[in-house]
């Protein structure tokens, strides 16, 4: 029964971040929503934000997806080669974004009124993550559904998550990320 439980292990990690991911979405939108009200957020707040999905969403999800986990299923099935082929383009299209929103709050910062764009790169980021991880959940559960790793393939993908922990600051920034997630879902403005 633990091979079992394990045997799924990797993909329920993922899927497990995805519920982190749609806090952040969240975060975005209601930020998106203020600002487009005219209402005001500290830029520091949505500088946290834009670090929150560089490092949490980009550089660790992502990265768990696109060094471990994508190239350790892609050969499974063609199908799963394709999905995965679109799941890397929408990951670049997610970074994109996510630099066109950086771009514009630091024009912001600098004294540049760039309300609009943030806010409008912050929705645009807002509706990707929603569309992304739901493609990405069902995917999720077709390699689950189809057992397509086997015990030691998904310890391996543990495994590697692991590296990936260590590539954004270890355990510790992990835990200082969900710590800076919750301190924005507390600020005034997300109430």
């Amino acid at each position: 029964m633990a091979l079992s439980r394990m045997a799924v292990n990797s993909t329920r990690e993922l899927k497990q971040d995805h519920v982190t991911v749609r806090r952040i979405r969240d975060i975005a939108q209601r930020c998106s929503d203020k600002l487009y009200a005219g209402e005001e957020i500290p830029l520091e707040d949505i500088q946290i934000l834009s670090v929150v999905i560089e490092e949490f969403i980009d550089a660790f999800h992502h990265g768990k997806e696109e060094k471990a986990y994508f190239p350790g299923t892609e050969d499974k099935s063609e199908v799963y080669s394709e999905e995965i082929r679109k799941f890397l383009i929408e990951h670049e299209f997610g970074r994109r974004v996510a630099r066109m929103m950086q771009r514009n709050l630091k024009d912001w910062k600098a004294g540049i009124n760039a309300r609009e764009p943030v806010a409008r790169f912050l929705k645009t980021y807002a509706v990707f993550i929603t569309d992304h991880t739901g493609k990405e959940d069902k995917f999720f559960d077709m390699v689950e559904e189809m057992k397509s790793l086997s015990a030691e393939e998904d310890r391996e993908l543990v495994r590697h998550y692991e590296i990936c922990r260590k590539d954004v600051g270890g355990s510790a920034r992990v835990e200082e990320l969900f710590r800076l997630i919750g301190y924005l879902e507390e600020r005034a403005w997300m109430k």
